[in-house]
C-alpha cells in the first residue's frame, strides 16, 4: 500500500488509543468521500474500530491494510443500501458540507491534508458503490490495481476495467480543484454582492454560460426540486431571491470542504450553506445545502 505506515504491527490492546488516533481521520477521508455524510462516515469508522477489537491480534500483520479493507466494505455496503434512499429522496442529492475542517475531529484533519470539494463528491454520484471505491482508491489515493483487488475481492484486472469504465462517467474532472485561492474568494464575493445588490450585469460577468444551481432541501426546508441550468435561467432565479432576502440574513465567508464558500445564518441558526464549482474566473456551478439534517453537525459554528 502506498502509506508507509501500512507496515505498522498492531499494538497491545493498552495502545489501541494511539491506534485510533493515528488512522481515524484516513479512515474518515474514505468513509466521508464515499457515502458524502459526516456522521454516517464517522459510523463507519467506528465500526471499523469495532471490528479490530473482535479479532484476534495475533492474526493481524498490518493495522492499516485490516482497517482500510474494513472500512472500504463496510462503505460499499451501506451505500449500496443508501442509493436505494436516495432514489426516492425529495429534490437534488448533495453531500454534507464541511466547513472549515470544523464540525468533527477527523474530519478537522482530513480537509487540512486533501481539498474534499462538494462538486467533486456530486460528480461521485454518477458511479455505483464499487465503481466510486476503485476510483476513489486510484485517482485519490493512489493506489496499485493488485492493492484494491486485495481490497474489494475482485481481479486486478476486473478492477482495471472498473476503473476504466468509471472515468467514462465523470470525465476528466481532476479530485483537485487548482486555481489561485485568492482570486476564487474574490469571486465568491463579488457573486454575494452581485445578488444582494440586484447587479445582474456584475452576476452575467462572473457566471459561465453552463452555470447550474442544485438545491438541495431534502423535503425539509424549502428549496428548488429541480436543478436549474444555463445562466440565463440561473440569473432570472437569483434576482427572484434578491427580492425575498430576509434583512436579518448575515453571509459569512467559510472554507467549504477546502474551498471557498458562504455560510448564511439567521437568529445564530445556520440556515445554508454554498457551495461552488469553479472554472478559472467564473462560477459554474452552485451548490445550496439547506436541508437542516444535513447543517446539524455544524452547530458547533453557531
Amino acid at each position: 500500500m502506498p502509506d508507509g505506515s501500512e507496515s505498522k504491527h498492531l499494538p497491545p490492546d493498552d495502545d489501541m488509543t494511539e491506534v485510533y488516533s493515528s488512522y481515524k481521520s484516513v479512515l474518515f477521508s474514505l468513509a466521508y468521500r464515499m457515502l458524502g455524510s459526516v456522521t454516517d462516515a464517522e459510523d463507519i469508522v467506528q465500526e471499523a474500530f469495532l471490528n479490530l477489537n473482535q479479532v484476534s491480534l495475533h492474526s493481524i500483520h498490518h493495522v492499516k491494510s485490516y482497517l482500510w479493507k474494513v472500512t472500504t466494505n463496510l462503505s460499499i455496503d451501506f451505500l449500496r443500501s443508501a442509493r436505494k434512499r436516495r432514489e426516492v429522496y425529495v429534490g437534488s442529492w448533495l453531500p454534507e458540507p464541511i466547513i472549515n475542517g470544523k464540525g468533527t475531529d477527523p474530519a478537522d484533519r482530513a480537509i487540512a491534508n486533501e481539498e474534499l470539494s462538494i462538486a467533486f463528491l456530486h460528480l461521485l454520484e454518477n458511479l455505483n458503490p464499487v465503481e466510486r471505491v476503485v476510483f476513489l482508491l486510484r485517482e485519490v489515493y493512489s493506489y496499485s490495481y493488485d492493492e484494491i483487488a486485495q481490497l474489494i475481492g475482485k481481479s486486478p484486472d476486473n478492477s482495471r476495467k472498473i476503473q476504466s469504465r468509471s472515468k467514462q462517467k465523470v470525465g476528466d474532472l481532476s479530485p483537485k480543484e487548482g486555481g489561485d485561492r485568492g482570486q476564487k474568494e474574490e469571486t465568491v464575493r463579488d457573486f454575494i454582492e452581485a445578488v444582494q445588490r440586484n447587479n445582474i450585469e456584475k452576476l452575467l460577468s462572473i457566471l459561465s454560460d453552463d452555470f447550474t444551481i442544485y438545491s438541495d432541501g431534502g423535503g425539509k426546508a424549502k428549496a428548488n426540486l429541480r436543478p436549474i441550468f444555463g445562466i440565463e435561467r440561473a440569473v432570472a432565479f437569483l434576482m427572484g431571491v434578491y427580492r425575498k432576502i430576509p434583512s436579518n440574513l448575515i453571509f459569512m465567508e467559510a472554507d467549504v470542504n477546502g474551498q471557498p464558500g458562504m455560510i448564511i445564518k439567521a437568529d445564530n441558526q445556520i440556515l445554508y450553506v454554498l457551495a461552488f464549482q469553479f472554472d478559472d474566473d467564473k462560477l459554474s456551478a452552485l451548490y445550496n445545502i439547506v436541508n437542516p439534517e444535513k447543517l446539524k453537525h455544524l452547530k458547533k459554528l453557531k
